[in-house]
Protein backbone atom coordinates (compact mmCIF):
# COMPACT_ATOMS: atom_id res chain seq x y z
CA UNK A 1 0.00 0.00 0.00
CA UNK A 2 3.28 2.01 0.17
CA UNK A 3 3.08 4.70 -2.46
CA UNK A 4 6.78 5.25 -4.40
CA UNK A 5 8.38 8.22 -2.84
CA UNK A 6 9.57 9.51 -6.20
CA UNK A 7 5.28 9.99 -6.85
CA UNK A 8 4.39 11.22 -3.59
CA UNK A 9 6.90 13.63 -4.35
CA UNK A 10 6.09 14.29 -8.08
CA UNK A 11 2.39 15.25 -7.35
CA UNK A 12 3.54 17.75 -4.77
CA UNK A 13 6.05 19.64 -7.41
CA UNK A 14 3.06 19.36 -9.59
CA UNK A 15 0.79 21.46 -6.84
CA UNK A 16 3.16 23.60 -6.65
CA UNK A 17 3.44 24.56 -10.31
CA UNK A 18 -0.40 24.12 -10.74
CA UNK A 19 -1.04 26.69 -7.98
CA UNK A 20 1.40 29.30 -9.32
CA UNK A 21 0.37 31.97 -6.60
CA UNK A 22 -1.23 31.20 -3.22
CA UNK A 23 -4.08 33.62 -2.14
CA UNK A 24 -1.92 35.98 -0.74
CA UNK A 25 -4.70 37.89 1.31
CA UNK A 26 -5.86 34.17 2.78
CA UNK A 27 -2.32 33.69 4.00
CA UNK A 28 -2.46 36.96 5.51
CA UNK A 29 -5.61 36.37 7.17
CA UNK A 30 -4.45 32.65 8.59
CA UNK A 31 -1.22 34.68 9.87
CA UNK A 32 -3.21 37.84 12.19
CA UNK A 33 -5.64 34.75 12.99
CA UNK A 34 -3.61 31.95 13.69
CA UNK A 35 -4.83 29.33 16.32
CA UNK A 36 -4.24 25.55 17.77
CA UNK A 37 -6.80 23.17 15.96
CA UNK A 38 -5.69 20.52 17.33
CA UNK A 39 -3.34 19.05 20.21
CA UNK A 40 -1.63 15.67 19.31
CA UNK A 41 0.31 14.79 22.43
CA UNK A 42 2.73 17.23 23.02
CA UNK A 43 2.82 18.82 19.38
CA UNK A 44 0.00 21.39 17.82
CA UNK A 45 -1.35 21.70 14.23
CA UNK A 46 -2.00 25.23 13.67
CA UNK A 47 -4.87 26.71 11.61
CA UNK A 48 -2.21 28.08 8.97
CA UNK A 49 -0.90 24.73 8.25
CA UNK A 50 -4.28 23.15 7.99
CA UNK A 51 -5.31 26.01 5.79
CA UNK A 52 -2.12 25.35 3.72
CA UNK A 53 -2.43 21.26 3.49
CA UNK A 54 -6.03 21.60 2.30
CA UNK A 55 -4.51 23.46 -0.65
CA UNK A 56 -2.00 21.13 -0.91
CA UNK A 57 -4.55 18.36 -1.06
CA UNK A 58 -7.16 20.11 -2.90
CA UNK A 59 -4.51 20.90 -5.98
CA UNK A 60 -3.40 17.24 -5.78
CA UNK A 61 -7.01 15.82 -6.27
CA UNK A 62 -7.69 18.25 -9.11
CA UNK A 63 -4.92 16.74 -10.92
CA UNK A 64 -6.26 13.52 -10.64
CA UNK A 65 -9.70 14.89 -11.92
CA UNK A 66 -11.07 14.44 -8.21
CA UNK A 67 -13.33 17.50 -7.71
CA UNK A 68 -14.25 18.47 -3.88
CA UNK A 69 -17.34 18.84 -3.67
CA UNK A 70 -17.47 18.94 0.50
CA UNK A 71 -14.70 20.83 1.52
CA UNK A 72 -16.10 19.99 5.40
CA UNK A 73 -15.21 16.48 4.83
CA UNK A 74 -11.70 17.22 3.06
CA UNK A 75 -10.70 19.62 5.88
CA UNK A 76 -11.75 16.13 8.63
CA UNK A 77 -9.60 14.01 6.30
CA UNK A 78 -6.97 16.56 6.02
CA UNK A 79 -6.83 17.01 10.09
CA UNK A 80 -6.43 13.22 10.26
CA UNK A 81 -3.75 12.71 8.14
CA UNK A 82 -1.64 15.98 9.71
CA UNK A 83 -2.66 13.87 13.31
CA UNK A 84 -1.27 10.84 11.86
CA UNK A 85 1.81 12.30 10.48
CA UNK A 86 2.54 13.70 14.17
CA UNK A 87 2.34 10.71 15.63
CA UNK A 88 4.39 9.12 13.13
CA UNK A 89 7.11 11.89 13.47
CA UNK A 90 7.24 11.47 17.23
CA UNK A 91 7.16 8.08 17.02
CA UNK A 92 10.08 8.35 14.83
CA UNK A 93 12.36 10.23 17.17
CA UNK A 94 11.30 8.04 20.10
CA UNK A 95 12.92 5.30 18.01
CA UNK A 96 16.20 6.89 16.87
CA UNK A 97 14.80 7.04 13.48
CA UNK A 98 16.98 9.51 11.44
CA UNK A 99 17.64 11.02 7.92
CA UNK A 100 21.11 11.93 6.46
CA UNK A 101 21.60 15.12 4.32
CA UNK A 102 22.89 12.37 1.76
CA UNK A 103 19.49 10.61 1.26
CA UNK A 104 17.76 13.75 1.07
CA UNK A 105 20.29 14.78 -1.75
CA UNK A 106 20.21 11.04 -3.73
CA UNK A 107 16.05 11.87 -3.65
CA UNK A 108 15.93 15.29 -4.82
CA UNK A 109 18.95 14.21 -7.51
CA UNK A 110 16.49 11.51 -8.77
CA UNK A 111 13.40 13.87 -8.96
CA UNK A 112 15.63 16.66 -11.23
CA UNK A 113 16.67 13.53 -13.23
CA UNK A 114 12.75 12.28 -13.92
CA UNK A 115 12.32 15.82 -14.63
CA UNK A 116 14.64 16.05 -16.95
CA UNK A 117 16.45 18.80 -15.09
CA UNK A 118 19.84 19.38 -13.54
CA UNK A 119 20.02 19.62 -9.73
CA UNK A 120 20.25 23.66 -9.95
CA UNK A 121 17.27 24.16 -12.54
CA UNK A 122 15.13 22.40 -10.07
CA UNK A 123 16.23 23.95 -7.20
CA UNK A 124 15.41 27.42 -9.23
CA UNK A 125 12.38 26.26 -10.55
CA UNK A 126 11.00 25.91 -7.46
CA UNK A 127 12.48 28.81 -5.67
CA UNK A 128 10.70 30.47 -8.51
CA UNK A 129 6.88 28.70 -8.23
CA UNK A 130 6.98 29.68 -4.21
CA UNK A 131 9.45 31.24 -1.46
CA UNK A 132 11.79 29.12 -0.57
CA UNK A 133 10.25 25.90 -2.57
CA UNK A 134 13.32 23.99 -2.63
CA UNK A 135 14.25 23.71 1.12
CA UNK A 136 10.41 23.27 1.59
CA UNK A 137 10.63 19.97 -0.88
CA UNK A 138 13.53 19.09 1.27
CA UNK A 139 11.81 19.05 4.62
CA UNK A 140 8.93 17.12 2.54
CA UNK A 141 11.96 14.28 1.40
CA UNK A 142 12.47 14.49 4.73
CA UNK A 143 9.32 13.89 6.63
CA UNK A 144 8.31 10.88 3.50
CA UNK A 145 11.81 9.24 4.20
CA UNK A 146 11.20 9.46 8.04
CA UNK A 147 7.64 8.03 7.82
CA UNK A 148 9.14 5.04 5.52
CA UNK A 149 11.65 4.33 7.54
CA UNK A 150 9.54 4.23 10.85
CA UNK A 151 7.01 1.73 8.36
CA UNK A 152 9.83 -0.31 7.79
CA UNK A 153 10.98 -0.45 11.22
CA UNK A 154 7.59 -1.02 12.74
CA UNK A 155 5.54 -2.89 10.67
CA UNK A 156 7.32 -4.61 7.56
CA UNK A 157 10.23 -5.86 10.20
CA UNK A 158 8.36 -7.53 12.57
CA UNK A 159 6.20 -9.29 9.54
CA UNK A 160 7.43 -12.85 10.42
CA UNK A 161 7.94 -15.63 7.60
CA UNK A 162 8.11 -18.90 8.40
CA UNK A 163 10.42 -21.30 6.57
CA UNK A 164 6.97 -23.26 5.16
CA UNK A 165 5.84 -19.56 3.73
CA UNK A 166 8.67 -19.52 1.65
CA UNK A 167 8.43 -22.77 0.63
CA UNK A 168 4.86 -22.44 0.08
CA UNK A 169 5.05 -19.30 -2.31
CA UNK A 170 8.67 -20.76 -4.37
CA UNK A 171 5.99 -23.43 -5.16
CA UNK A 172 3.25 -21.07 -6.23
CA UNK A 173 5.42 -19.04 -8.20
CA UNK A 174 6.58 -22.11 -9.83
CA UNK A 175 3.37 -23.67 -10.99
CA UNK A 176 1.34 -20.12 -11.87
CA UNK A 177 4.78 -19.20 -13.84
CA UNK A 178 3.50 -15.57 -13.84
CA UNK A 179 4.28 -12.27 -12.78
CA UNK A 180 0.48 -10.33 -12.32
CA UNK A 181 0.31 -6.57 -10.99
CA UNK A 182 -2.87 -5.11 -9.82
CA UNK A 183 -3.86 -1.44 -9.66
CA UNK A 184 -6.31 -1.11 -6.68
CA UNK A 185 -8.42 1.62 -5.65
CA UNK A 186 -10.09 1.20 -1.78
CA UNK A 187 -12.48 2.15 0.48
CA UNK A 188 -11.98 1.28 4.26
CA UNK A 189 -14.97 1.65 6.93
CA UNK A 190 -12.78 1.15 9.74
CA UNK A 191 -14.07 -0.57 13.09
CA UNK A 192 -12.37 -0.38 16.58
CA UNK A 193 -10.89 -3.37 18.42
CA UNK A 194 -13.28 -5.13 20.19
CA UNK A 195 -15.69 -3.51 18.41
CA UNK A 196 -19.67 -4.03 20.11
CA UNK A 197 -22.24 -5.65 17.82
CA UNK A 198 -23.86 -2.18 17.34
CA UNK A 199 -20.94 -0.88 16.31
CA UNK A 200 -20.30 -4.02 13.55
CA UNK A 201 -23.72 -3.16 12.58
CA UNK A 202 -23.40 0.71 11.72
CA UNK A 203 -19.75 0.29 9.67
CA UNK A 204 -21.57 -2.48 7.84
CA UNK A 205 -24.60 -0.62 6.67
CA UNK A 206 -22.31 2.40 5.89
CA UNK A 207 -20.39 0.36 3.72
CA UNK A 208 -23.76 -0.94 2.49
CA UNK A 209 -24.68 2.60 1.40
CA UNK A 210 -21.31 2.97 -0.04
CA UNK A 211 -21.61 0.05 -2.47
CA UNK A 212 -25.17 1.09 -3.13
CA UNK A 213 -24.15 4.51 -4.52
CA UNK A 214 -21.09 3.58 -6.33
CA UNK A 215 -23.75 1.08 -8.28
CA UNK A 216 -25.61 3.76 -8.53
CA UNK A 217 -22.89 5.53 -10.75
CA UNK A 218 -21.23 7.79 -7.73
CA UNK A 219 -17.20 7.90 -8.63
CA UNK A 220 -15.33 5.55 -6.48
CA UNK A 221 -12.44 8.51 -5.83
CA UNK A 222 -14.76 10.81 -4.59
CA UNK A 223 -16.26 8.50 -1.89
CA UNK A 224 -12.92 7.65 -0.96
CA UNK A 225 -11.77 10.75 -0.38
CA UNK A 226 -15.13 11.81 1.87
CA UNK A 227 -15.98 8.42 3.98
CA UNK A 228 -13.03 5.80 3.98
CA UNK A 229 -10.52 5.47 6.45
CA UNK A 230 -7.79 4.02 4.67
CA UNK A 231 -4.32 5.52 5.15
CA UNK A 232 -5.09 6.54 1.20
CA UNK A 233 -8.41 7.95 1.79
CA UNK A 234 -6.57 11.13 0.77
CA UNK A 235 -5.62 10.01 -2.84
CA UNK A 236 -8.80 8.75 -3.79
CA UNK A 237 -7.88 5.53 -1.88
CA UNK A 238 -5.31 4.82 -4.64
CA UNK A 239 -2.97 1.75 -3.20
CA UNK A 240 -0.64 1.83 -6.37
CA UNK A 241 0.66 -1.14 -8.36
CA UNK A 242 0.98 -4.34 -6.00
CA UNK A 243 2.40 -7.85 -7.33
CA UNK A 244 -0.20 -10.70 -7.22
CA UNK A 245 1.87 -11.40 -3.81
CA UNK A 246 1.89 -8.62 -1.89
CA UNK A 247 -1.60 -8.32 -2.24
CA UNK A 248 -3.68 -8.49 1.64
CA UNK A 249 -4.80 -12.14 1.41
CA UNK A 250 -8.53 -10.95 2.77
CA UNK A 251 -8.57 -8.82 -1.01
CA UNK A 252 -7.27 -12.20 -2.53
CA UNK A 253 -10.46 -13.54 -3.41
CA UNK A 254 -11.83 -10.55 -4.57
CA UNK A 255 -9.68 -9.99 -6.93
CA UNK A 256 -10.37 -13.50 -8.58
CA UNK A 257 -12.47 -12.87 -11.45
CA UNK A 258 -12.61 -9.15 -10.91
CA UNK A 259 -12.36 -7.18 -14.41
CA UNK A 260 -10.42 -3.79 -15.04
CA UNK A 261 -13.21 -1.05 -14.15
CA UNK A 262 -15.29 -2.91 -11.43
CA UNK A 263 -15.69 -2.93 -7.45
CA UNK A 264 -15.33 -6.07 -5.41
CA UNK A 265 -18.60 -7.10 -3.12
CA UNK A 266 -17.84 -6.35 0.22
CA UNK A 267 -14.92 -7.65 2.17
CA UNK A 268 -14.37 -8.01 6.02
CA UNK A 269 -11.28 -7.79 7.79
CA UNK A 270 -9.84 -7.06 11.27
CA UNK A 271 -9.70 -3.75 10.14
CA UNK A 272 -13.02 -3.16 9.12
CA UNK A 273 -15.24 -3.53 5.97
CA UNK A 274 -13.22 -3.02 2.61
CA UNK A 275 -14.45 -2.73 -1.31
CA UNK A 276 -11.60 -2.32 -3.78
CA UNK A 277 -11.96 -1.64 -7.34
CA UNK A 278 -9.68 -3.08 -9.97
CA UNK A 279 -8.29 0.12 -11.51
CA UNK A 280 -6.18 -1.67 -14.16
CA UNK A 281 -4.32 -4.86 -14.57
CA UNK A 282 -0.52 -5.79 -16.34
CA UNK A 283 0.76 -9.31 -16.48
CA UNK A 284 4.97 -9.31 -17.13
CA UNK A 285 5.29 -13.15 -17.00
CA UNK A 286 7.79 -12.91 -19.51
CA UNK A 287 11.35 -12.92 -17.99
CA UNK A 288 13.35 -10.36 -18.16
CA UNK A 289 16.63 -10.43 -19.40
CA UNK A 290 19.06 -7.77 -17.36
CA UNK A 291 23.01 -6.69 -18.31
CA UNK A 292 25.01 -6.06 -15.22
CA UNK A 293 28.43 -4.76 -15.61
CA UNK A 294 31.30 -5.71 -13.15
CA UNK A 295 32.87 -2.66 -12.32
CA UNK A 296 36.14 -1.55 -10.20
CA UNK A 297 37.08 1.52 -9.10
CA UNK A 298 40.49 3.37 -7.81
CA UNK A 299 40.70 6.98 -6.73
CA UNK A 300 43.94 9.12 -7.18
CA UNK A 301 43.85 11.66 -4.32
CA UNK A 302 44.61 15.34 -5.29
CA UNK A 303 43.67 18.80 -4.00
CA UNK A 304 44.01 20.12 -7.33
CA UNK A 305 41.41 18.58 -9.47
CA UNK A 306 40.49 20.39 -12.92
CA UNK A 307 37.99 19.15 -15.14
CA UNK A 308 39.64 20.85 -17.96
CA UNK A 309 42.60 20.32 -17.67
CA UNK A 310 43.57 16.50 -16.80
CA UNK A 311 46.75 15.10 -17.08
CA UNK A 312 48.34 13.25 -19.94
CA UNK A 313 50.00 10.56 -17.74
CA UNK A 314 46.76 10.16 -16.04
CA UNK A 315 44.76 9.92 -19.71
CA UNK A 316 47.20 7.40 -20.67
CA UNK A 317 47.22 5.41 -17.37
CA UNK A 318 43.75 4.51 -17.92
CA UNK A 319 44.43 3.48 -21.93
CA UNK A 320 46.83 1.37 -20.72
CA UNK A 321 44.62 -0.89 -18.25
CA UNK A 322 43.01 -3.72 -20.24
CA UNK A 323 43.09 -7.08 -17.38
CA UNK A 324 42.12 -6.92 -13.53
CA UNK A 325 45.99 -7.19 -13.00
CA UNK A 326 46.65 -4.14 -15.27
CA UNK A 327 43.84 -2.45 -12.85
CA UNK A 328 45.01 -3.83 -9.30
CA UNK A 329 48.95 -3.21 -10.22
CA UNK A 330 47.85 0.57 -9.45
CA UNK A 331 47.89 -0.70 -5.60
CA UNK A 332 51.40 -0.70 -6.17
CA UNK A 333 52.26 2.04 -8.60
CA UNK A 334 50.55 4.50 -5.71
CA UNK A 335 51.73 3.06 -2.19
CA UNK A 336 51.17 6.37 -0.65
CA UNK A 337 47.67 6.19 -0.79
CA UNK A 338 45.60 4.96 2.59
CA UNK A 339 44.62 2.26 2.23
CA UNK A 340 40.73 2.80 3.58
CA UNK A 341 40.21 5.33 0.07
CA UNK A 342 40.23 2.24 -2.10
CA UNK A 343 39.34 -0.16 0.27
CA UNK A 344 36.10 -1.22 -1.66
CA UNK A 345 37.90 -1.04 -4.99
CA UNK A 346 35.40 -4.01 -6.27
CA UNK A 347 31.97 -2.10 -6.77
CA UNK A 348 30.44 -5.67 -8.01
CA UNK A 349 27.91 -6.21 -10.56
CA UNK A 350 26.01 -3.71 -11.32
CA UNK A 351 22.94 -2.85 -13.67
CA UNK A 352 22.44 0.21 -15.58
CA UNK A 353 20.14 1.60 -12.91
CA UNK A 354 22.66 1.13 -10.33
CA UNK A 355 25.52 3.27 -11.89
CA UNK A 356 25.75 7.28 -11.93
CA UNK A 357 23.31 8.59 -14.30
CA UNK A 358 26.71 11.19 -15.35
CA UNK A 359 28.89 8.01 -16.35
CA UNK A 360 25.80 5.49 -17.73
CA UNK A 361 25.80 5.67 -21.37
CA UNK A 362 29.74 5.89 -21.50
CA UNK A 363 29.78 2.41 -19.35
CA UNK A 364 27.56 0.88 -21.57
CA UNK A 365 29.52 1.70 -25.01
CA UNK A 366 32.89 0.64 -23.02
CA UNK A 367 33.92 -2.90 -24.24
CA UNK A 368 34.96 -5.26 -20.91
CA UNK A 369 38.76 -5.41 -20.02
CA UNK A 370 38.91 -1.21 -20.75
CA UNK A 371 39.05 1.45 -18.47
CA UNK A 372 36.72 4.85 -18.73
CA UNK A 373 38.80 8.30 -19.25
CA UNK A 374 39.93 9.93 -16.13
CA UNK A 375 37.24 10.83 -14.26
CA UNK A 376 37.29 14.30 -11.99
CA UNK A 377 35.93 13.58 -8.35
CA UNK A 378 35.82 15.67 -5.20
CA UNK A 379 38.91 13.45 -3.61
CA UNK A 380 40.37 13.46 -6.57
CA UNK A 381 41.20 11.25 -9.72
CA UNK A 382 39.01 8.43 -10.37
CA UNK A 383 40.02 4.82 -12.15
CA UNK A 384 37.07 3.32 -13.01
CA UNK A 385 37.47 -0.38 -14.93
CA UNK A 386 34.95 -2.40 -16.77
CA UNK A 387 36.31 -6.31 -16.19
CA UNK A 388 33.19 -8.18 -17.27
CA UNK A 389 29.54 -7.69 -19.08
CA UNK A 390 26.92 -10.42 -18.50
CA UNK A 391 22.99 -11.12 -18.87
CA UNK A 392 20.94 -12.66 -16.60
CA UNK A 393 17.40 -13.41 -15.91
CA UNK A 394 15.44 -11.67 -13.35
CA UNK A 395 14.00 -14.65 -12.13
CA UNK A 396 17.14 -16.24 -11.47
CA UNK A 397 17.44 -13.47 -9.09
CA UNK A 398 17.88 -14.89 -5.08
CA UNK A 399 14.33 -16.64 -5.02
CA UNK A 400 14.84 -17.53 -1.53
CA UNK A 401 15.12 -13.42 -0.58
CA UNK A 402 12.27 -12.55 -3.18
CA UNK A 403 10.15 -14.94 -1.58
CA UNK A 404 10.69 -13.40 2.00
CA UNK A 405 10.39 -9.98 0.78
CA UNK A 406 7.34 -10.54 -0.84
CA UNK A 407 5.50 -12.24 2.20
CA UNK A 408 6.58 -9.76 4.37
CA UNK A 409 5.25 -6.54 2.15
CA UNK A 410 1.69 -8.72 1.81
CA UNK A 411 1.68 -9.67 5.56
CA UNK A 412 2.90 -5.44 6.19
CA UNK A 413 -0.24 -4.01 3.95
CA UNK A 414 -2.55 -6.06 6.00
CA UNK A 415 -0.99 -4.93 9.40
CA UNK A 416 -0.31 -0.91 8.36
CA UNK A 417 -3.92 0.01 8.58
CA UNK A 418 -4.25 -1.60 12.15
CA UNK A 419 -0.83 -0.25 13.21
CA UNK A 420 -1.50 3.38 12.66
CA UNK A 421 -5.28 3.00 14.22
CA UNK A 422 -3.28 1.76 17.58
CA UNK A 423 -0.80 4.66 17.36
CA UNK A 424 -3.87 6.85 17.17
CA UNK A 425 -5.77 4.88 20.04
CA UNK A 426 -2.83 5.26 22.50
CA UNK A 427 -2.50 9.12 22.28
CA UNK A 428 -3.66 12.19 23.40
CA UNK A 429 -5.61 14.13 20.89
CA UNK A 430 -7.79 17.16 20.84
CA UNK A 431 -9.66 18.61 18.51
CA UNK A 432 -10.19 22.13 19.12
Amino acid sequence: MKKNLRSLLFSFFTSLFIAGTFNASAMAEDVLIDKVVAVVNDRIILKSELSSKMYEQAQALAAQNIPVNDTAALRKKVLDSLILEKLQEKRAAQIGINVTDEEINQQMQNIAEQNQMSLLELRNRLNIEMPDGFQKARQKIKQQLTIQKLREAEVISKAQVTESEIQNYLKRQHLANKNVSFHLNHILIALPESATPQQRETALESIKSLQQRIKSGEDFAQLAVRYSNGSNALSGGDLGWMKEDEVPTFFADALDGLKVGEVSDIIQSPSGFHLIKLADKRDSSANQILTEYHLHRFIILSDDVDRSKIPADLMALTQSIHSISDFNALFKKYPDIPAEVNAASDLGWRTLEKIPSVIRDDVAKLNPKNALPILATEKGWMVLYLDEVREVSNADKNETQKAIQAIRMRKANEMFDLWLRRLKDEAFIQIK
